[in-house]
C-alpha cells in the first residue's frame, strides 16, 4: 500500500504542475474562449489545483501513517473525480473533445465520495 501511495503522490504531483500549466494557458491565449467556456474552465481549474492538494495531503498522510484502504480510497476517488470532471471540462473546452462529457456529473461524484470517506478514515482512527 506504502507503494502505491508513493505513485499516487507522483501522479498527484504531475496533475498539480498541469494545472499551472493550464491556468496559465488559459491567462494568456483565452481570449478565443466564450465568457461561458471561460468560466468552466477557470472554475474547472480551481476545483483541479483545491482536490490535487487534498490528494496529496491525502498520499502524504497515506506514507507516514499505518496505510489504510481507506486512504488509498480516498485518493483513487480524488484522482477519477481529477480526470472525469476537472480534465473533462478542460478537454470539452479547450481541446473541442466532448466523448467522455457524459462522465463529467461522475466526477462531481467521485470527488465527494473522497471527501466522504476521508471523514469515515479520520472517525475509525
Amino acid at each position: 500500500m506504502k507503494i502505491a501511495s508513493r505513485i499516487l503522490f507522483v501522479i498527484a504531483c504531475v496533475i498539480a504542475a498541469s494545472s499551472v500549466l493550464l491556468a496559465a494557458y488559459v491567462a494568456h491565449m483565452g481570449e478565443g474562449l466564450s465568457p461561458s467556456a471561460l468560466k468552466s474552465v477557470q472554475s474547472a481549474l480551481q476545483m483541479q489545483q483545491i482536490h490535487v492538494l487534498a490528494m496529496l495531503g491525502v498520499c502524504a498522510i497515506a506514507m507516514l501513517h499505518k496505510t489504510s484502504q481507506v486512504l488509498l480510497l480516498s485518493a483513487v476517488l480524488f484522482l477519477l473525480g481529477l480526470f472525469m470532471f476537472s480534465l473533462n471540462i478542460c478537454l470539452i473546452h479547450l481541446g473541442g473533445i466532448t466523448v467522455f462529457k457524459a462522465l463529467t456529473p461522475y466526477g462531481g461524484m467521485a470527488f465527494i465520495a473522497a471527501w466522504l470517506s476521508l471523514a469515515v478514515w479520520a472517525v475509525k482512527r
